[in-house]
């Protein structure tokens, strides 16, 4: 039995005296282009650029020195950013010459893929090879004044398909609509589980890599790299005579508990009239059922119409299904004055849907379910009925349920039943339960930002949803597509038209606090120059301030008992001043990274990490607590649904408006 471990594998690299360190100035080879001749004309040298130097250091003993360089002493374990490279570089060379593995990092990545090259199904599936990975990216931070210098290794497995799109067909399989080249078809999911399902391979694929997914195993990869890293680090070739004295690995807590991990318990849930759960029931449709919805009053008694559309070929299954929701709604949210009209149309064509969206009686509707199959949804927009449907009926603000028939007739079980209505309910504008906000001494809003790009790659679309301190979503909405030039001004102004009403309000309880939580790597000439300009623009305001990017793209994991054992949800490692790791699934080795920007002057990690994991028990899309906090799932939502309703042909952002205080887009 073993601790909790963070996959941080510590680097011991001494370098007690200064080193005279070959530099160039970055201004003379400031261009893209002067860079890269730089490069090409010697590449005996490897290049690094930091701040206005360029630091080079050399591959061999024969590198001559470019001309213009000057050598400036460097404390290397002072600079960690620099010696970070060196010693990512020196370890690429050792895979490279070892032979035994392929290895690849995206331009704008930090984490190199290093890939074995044994195939894992051994043959048996032809056509098909799934490679073990592992994922190196080097790291370092500061706490309490100390730095901690190392890498970090994660494991994961790679489907490639080893057939040409003409022997897919020369084997029955469909390539239509599988993306890829000419030649070649990427394994993604949609086309890896075609391909599985028509080779009739399934069953063998699954055998192997559920068992070479399980957390246990990936830990035993990242431990045997390191392991073979640590036997082979003298054959680590670095610069200037330094040398690596060892590669180690520590359960936290470590270094005299200066890095260490807490738990963040779970928040209380409210319900009507800030009832708790005080009889211990164990699921969270029963409370809602037995303490009665958060917001019982607004819609207990008031008249509800629930629109259906369904083709006549669906009918009897969807009789079936409304008359089940109906019970559903009814018990759970306590609906008094619920009522359903049903509307059958000829085919499944589009123009039978569209022959029924405006109809007087359908357009009084507060919701309506479109019954759709699986193939409709994966059209384009513009010839979706789900997405044609749910772009005209916002335009007159009526949010839309959408639900597959393949649901109905294979899968609506007690659990799918559950949460359709509770979608339901939170669509209608209703809030089935509330959490417990502290008693603090300023009032506070949390405010999800996200963007997205359009498929040409021109314009970006600007998403900011609002959320009190206890939860409550108070509005979301969109700003219209702007190009890259205009984006940032767009996005400031839509963010001061969304905040403006609401800090007025709360500016005269006195000093306030906003948080904004982004749910993608923020850019510095994009969203902070925004959020900035925002700043500015309220200063007549007395508010603190918080910049947080939460995102899962890093290259951290945790591990208990050598990953045999779940992982205690709520876990809390912080890292440093600015940044931890917050896991919220039990049966995941990754967590969620949170990063507050440097510029904040709000910097009380923990209570944010705190609110960031209260807020996943939040999501209106199931009962259980999201492995996302609501601030970054929603956004994330709406970017991309909006982002496909602005392909249906004469749908404009403004239609928003007219539901923007209810989760549409879930």
């Amino acid at each position: 039995m073993s601790g909790l471990f963070l996959n941080f594998f510590h680097l011991d690299i001494p370098a007690p005296v200064p080193i005279d360190f070959p530099t160039l100035p970055y201004s003379a080879y400031a261009t893209k282009e002067a860079f890269k001749q730089l490069k090409d004309d010697h590449t005996d040298w490897t290049f690094y650029r930091i701040d206005d130097l360029i630091y080079l250091w050399p591959k061999n003993d024969q590198a001559v020195l470019p001309q213009g360089t000057a050598t400036l002493p460097v404390v290397i374990t002072e600079k960690p950013k620099l010696l970070a490279k060196i010693f990512e570089m020196a370890l690429i060379d050792l895979i490279a010459r070892n032979g035994s593995y392929n290895f690849f990092k995206n331009r704008h990545a930090n984490v190199w893929e290093i890939i074995a090259k044994k195939d894992l199904l051994k043959g048996a599936i032809p056509g098909l090879t799934v490679n073990r990975v592992v994922h190196f990216s080097t790291t370092f931070f500061y706490k309490e004044d100390r730095l901690f210098f190392g890498f970090t290794l994660a494991a994961a497995l790679k489907n490639a398909f080893t057939w040409s799109r003409e022997e897919f067909a020369e084997a029955g399989i469909d390539a239509a609509g599988l993306k890829g080249n000419e030649e070649k078809i990427y394994a993604n999911l949609q086309s890896l589980k075609r391909f599985l399902d028509s080779s009739g391979t399934s069953s063998t694929y699954d055998k192997v890599t559920t068992q070479e997914n399980l957390n246990s195993k990936a830990f035993q990869v990242i431990d045997g790299f390191q392991q073979w890293l640590q036997k082979n680090r003298d054959s680590i070739v670095l610069p200037f005579g330094l040398k690596v004295n060892s590669i180690s690995r520590k359960y936290l807590p470590f270094d005299n508990d200066v890095v260490r991990s807490e738990i963040i318990g779970k928040p209380q849930r409210y319900f009507y009239s800030n009832r708790k759960n005080t009889e211990g029931l164990r699921f969270y449709d029963q409370m809602v059922k037995t303490y009665q919805p958060y917001s019982l009053e607004l819609y207990q008694n008031k008249a509800i119409k629930i629109g259906v559309i369904c083709p006549a070929a669906y009918q009897g299954e969807t009789e079936g299904f409304i008359k089940k929701i109906e019970m559903k709604l009814k018990e759970v949210f306590h609906f008094n004055a619920l009522s359903f009209l049903f509307k059958t149309i000829p085919g499944t064509d589009l123009d039978s849907y569209k022959e029924r969206l405006y109809e007087e009686d359908l357009l009084k509707s507060d919701l309506i379910y479109v019954i759709v199959n699986e193939a409709q949804e994966k059209l384009h927009p513009n010839f979706s009925p789900y997405y044609i449907c749910k772009a005209k009926l916002i335009g007159n603000g009526i949010p839309t349920q959408d639900v597959q028939i393949e649901t109905i007739r294979q899968n609506l079980n007690a659990f799918t039943m559950t949460n359709i209505a509770l979608n339901t309910y939170a669509k209608l504008g209703g809030t089935a339960w509330t959490i417990e906000k502290e008693d603090r001494l300023k009032d506070e809003l949390v405010i999800g930002i996200g963007s997205t790009i359009s498929d040409n790659g021109q314009f970006v679309l600007g998403i900011a949803q609002v959320f009190h301190n206890d939860g409550r979503y108070m509005t979301g909405d969109c700003s219209p597509l702007s190009t890259f030039a205009t984006y940032p001004a767009n996005l400031e102004n839509h963010l001061y038209k969304t905040l403006s009403p609401l800090i007025e309000e709360m500016s005269k309880t006195g000093k306030f606090r906003l948080i904004f939580h982004l749910f993608k790597s923020a850019s510095e000439e994009y969203e902070i120059k925004a959020i900035e300009k925002l700043k500015a623009r309220l200063s007549e305001y007395n508010f603190e301030f918080a910049l947080v990017h939460l995102g899962y793209g890093h290259n951290y994991r945790l591990y208990y008992n050598d990953g045999k054992s779940d992982i205690n949800q709520g876990t809390y490692v912080q890292l440093s001043r600015h940044s931890a790791v917050l896991h919220f699934v039990p049966k995941s080795d990754l967590p969620l990274k949170i990063d507050l920007d440097k510029r904040s002057d709000f910097t009380s990690l923990f209570y944010i990490a705190k609110q960031v994991y209260w807020f996943s028990h939040l999501s209106h899309r199931s009962y259980m607590p999201s492995k996302r906090t609501v601030t970054i799932m929603y956004p994330s939502l709406m970017a991309r649904m909006t982002e496909e309703l602005k392909k249906v042909e004469g749908w404009d952002f403004d239609r928003l408006k007219a539901v923007s205080d209810k989760l549409w887009f879930i």
